[in-house]
């Protein structure tokens, strides 16, 4: 009898040779040649270490990529080269990366050089997903239509489930539980060396998140539900208690390549290890100076001793920035460099040296603000246009001032944030009622669907539903179709759950339809658009317009991915990341928070509330014990994150602090941030509280790029103001600006460096 590994592969060959997957075909794109006679177009305009991190086939491959180095077009040559040039079959290639973004982008590239088609690229949810999809049944009890809960999802479902045990919600905040059972599963599914105490004092606290995350886990089996980090945790229980599935995928990709490596966690280094560990052909690409998700339970240790885990690991380290100027990356290094985890790597640029980095100190947020959309303003109307933009900070709170100053400025702009359209109410209910249609065991998605449109169920006729679905073992839905189980609910409640219940049974059918056509069948049977129209006249959100934003979205998953159907569509949408919602094609300047901007460039970016206790944050300043004295992993981890910020600016830095700032109601004198102190004097100009001078801004000092000298009572001619006098001067370099009365346009002030004066005398 054949083991289920072999099974596995066998079952696979099969289905390849009568093309039940389109793209796993054995084809090789025409005219390429194996054996290395022919040119291999894969290293075409690459740099030296660019090319021999492609050529590299046979071992482990540690590619450490600096920022901009162009890693994400090494991954996809060497996809192509693997293919085209060392016989690899494109379903024998598994590459790995962090968002949806970069997946897609990846997979766009390899099709624009291939003409077969079959490696898996994707995320490692996606990946695990994929495989519980065909293994799941192996562990039980859930089945291949599986839910994944977002974090939205498990918060909801905590919460009412500290409710049904008598727990106070406000004490045990559901964001906070589910955050602890999170971590508890990566603990858990870490190596026994690995694992740490419990987060939380024996205790009452202690008892509450453990009954509580049985309770959880208990009801995710019920409602045949995953969350984020069972998708990987139940794919690392099915390598190690069922090796024969665990080869069977280890045969068939004989490449496998994991981008990001710096924010893999442990549970995630297993599942490699898995894969990679009998041929040893694990190619990982990364950067330690860019690992800032340990919060989220990444590793740095993973790529640090990379060399360690895997003896004889070749290193290329790609060195070439193709995105910034060489000031903007000298600057960069120069913080980086006070970190002690890290691997010694010198950028540079053929771009330049490119301008000095502009180090802005303000009053309070709000004039920090005011300067940003000033700056912006300033460099718009000397030719740059809005979507070349981006002001990244720590926190949210940051936003509000930030949100405030570009929309008095009428400075258009964008909040990035790739979940934000996913949890909008009315996008959330039909993602509940498609939800149903492929998994009618989910209750969540029965609670949130049953009373939408209204029906009338009141909560004690959910609650009685409920308690008799329990009793019986039967989902939420199942029980809305049960007389024995509406025999105790009484008028417009009875009435309201027995029609949702013919509702889902004649939508049932749907479980294998296109995402559009299921979302098209939902909205005409619940006359959902003419509901929300009714209820979106309330308030100010075009309710009606995201509805079709959906259904946009619908049509274009089903038109790139015609074999995903409704399935591949709900995972899709339950597995978007932050930076997924970055919109490239905006004429709006970005704002989004430091996390969010990893991956993503910008010609111009702004950095904001550069200060002690925001960045580096005051939990990584405590835990260090002494804020100047000796530093703790928390503050190395910040001091990535600055140089992640800094690394997205490709022409132009500006670096922003404020004095003081209020928060909660209180204000607060703010120093300067230590990564400040770090960068080079010479590469930087800016002004401090502390320059002498009139005001703030220090005393006005002429640059010779600026145009004709000025003085106060010149009169000057603009492009656009006209004519006028000129009343004050003030600051040097990017900072010298002049307070100009013109005849026919009030008073103005500007930005020397771009306002293009023309001195007509005094």
């Amino acid at each position: 009898m054949k083991g289920a590994g072999q099974a596995f592969w066998d079952m696979e060959q099969s289905r390849t040779a009568a093309g039940d997957e389109p793209g796993d075909l054995p084809v090789r794109s025409a005219g390429s040649e194996v054996g290395g006679a022919a040119p291999d177009p894969a290293t075409a305009g690459l740099n030296p270490a660019q090319a021999e991190a492609v050529r590299h086939v046979e071992g482990p491959l540690l590619i450490l990529a600096g920022a901009g180095s162009g890693k994400t077009r090494v991954i996809t040559r060497r996809i192509v080269h693997l293919v085209e040039h060392a016989g690899l079959h494109p379903h024998e290639v598994l590459a790995i990366t962090f968002t949806n973004k970069a997946a897609g982008e990846m997979r766009a590239r390899v099709a624009e050089r291939l003409v077969a088609k079959g490696a898996w690229i994707s995320t490692f949810h996606s990946m695990c997903a994929r495989i519980l999809r065909r293994e799941i049944e192996v562990l039980g009890p859930w089945n291949r239509d599986f839910t994944i809960y977002d974090t939205d999802d498990r918060n909801r479902l905590i919460r009412s489930l500290t409710k049904e045990a008598g727990f106070d919600t406000t004490q045990f905040r559901p964001a906070a539980v589910g955050a602890w059972i999170s971590d508890e599963k990566n603990r858990q599914g870490a190596e026994p060396g690995d694992r740490e105490v419990l987060s939380v004092d024996d205790g009452i606290e202690a008892e509450v998140l453990t009954r509580v995350r049985a309770v959880y886990d208990e009801a995710l089996r019920k409602n045949n539900a995953l969350d984020f980090d069972d998708l990987l945790l139940k794919v690392l229980e099915l390598f190690d208690l069922h090796p024969g599935v665990r080869d069977g995928y280890a045969r068939r990709f004989r490449q496998v390549m994991v981008d990001e490596y710096q924010d893999t966690n442990r549970v995630q280094y297993r599942l490699m290890r898995h894969l990679a560990g009998a041929h040893g052909n694990l190619t990982v690409c990364g950067d330690p100076d860019q690992s800032i998700y340990a919060w989220r339970g990444a590793d740095v240790r993973n790529i640090l001793d990379f060399e360690r885990d895997f003896p004889g690991a070749r290193v290329v380290r790609l060195e070439q920035n193709y995105r910034s100027t060489q000031n903007i990356l000298d600057a960069a290094q120069a913080v980086i460099r006070n970190n002690r985890e890290r691997k010694e790597k010198e950028l540079w640029s053929q771009q330049g040296p490119g301008e000095l980095l502009a180090v802005i100190e303000c009053g309070d947020e709000d004039d920090e603000a005011r300067e940003i959309a000033f700056q912006i303003r300033a460099l718009v109307g000397a030719g740059r246009r809005y979507d070349e933009f981006a002001i990244f900070y720590r926190v949210n709170f940051m936003q509000r001032a930030l949100e405030r100053a570009l929309r008095l400025g009428k400075v258009p702009y964008q909040i990035v944030a790739g979940t934000e359209f996913f949890q909008r109410k009315e996008i959330k209910d039909l993602v509940c009622y498609l939800r149903l249609l492929v998994n009618p065991a989910d209750d969540e998605a029965a609670r949130r669907a049953i009373n939408v449109p209204q029906r009338g169920v009141g909560d004690r006729s959910l609650e009685s539903l409920a308690a008799w679905a329990s009793a019986h073992g039967s989902s939420l839905a199942a029980a809305a179709g049960s007389s024995e189980a509406l025999a105790g609910i009484r008028g417009r409640a009875k009435r309201g759950l027995a029609s949702f219940a013919e509702l889902l049974a004649r939508l049932g059918s749907l479980a294998d339809a296109s995402a559009l056509v299921a979302l098209d069948q939902v909205l005409e049977e619940t006359d959902y658009v003419d509901w929300v129209a009714r209820s979106a006249e309330r308030d100010d959100v075009d309710r009606v317009a995201n509805v079709e934003e959906l259904r946009t979205h619908a049509e274009s998953y089903d038109r790139q991915n015609p074999d995903g159907g409704l399935r591949g569509f709900l995972q899709d949408i339950a597995l978007v990341s932050e930076g997924d919602g970055y919109a490239e094609d905006q004429p709006k300047v970005a704002l989004m928070t430091l996390h969010t901007a990893k991956g993503l460039e910008f010609p111009v970016v702004f950095v904001a509330g550069l200060e002690e206790e925001l960045l580096p944050h005051a939990r990584a300043v405590q835990e260090s014990g002494d804020a100047w004295g000796s530093e703790g992993k928390g503050v190395e981890e910040e001091r990535r994150l600055m140089y992640v910020g800094m690394t997205r600016a490709k022409e132009r830095l500006f670096l922003t602090h404020a004095q003081l700032r209020r928060h909660f109601g209180s204000e607060q004198y703010c120093r300067p941030s230590r990564f400040l102190e770090e960068l080079p004097p010479e590469l930087v100009e800016g002004y401090t509280a502390e320059e002498d001078g009139p005001g703030a801004l220090g005393e006005y000092v002429p640059a010779p790029d600026q145009g004709p000298e000025l003085r106060a009572g010149d009169r000057v001619e603009h492009d656009h103001f006209g004519c006028g006098r000129v009343e004050q001067l003030v600051g040097q370099g990017v900072n010298a600006r002049a307070t100009v009365r013109f005849d026919h346009h009030g008073t103005k002030q500007l930005l020397l460096q771009y306002a293009r004066l023309r001195r007509l005398g005094s």
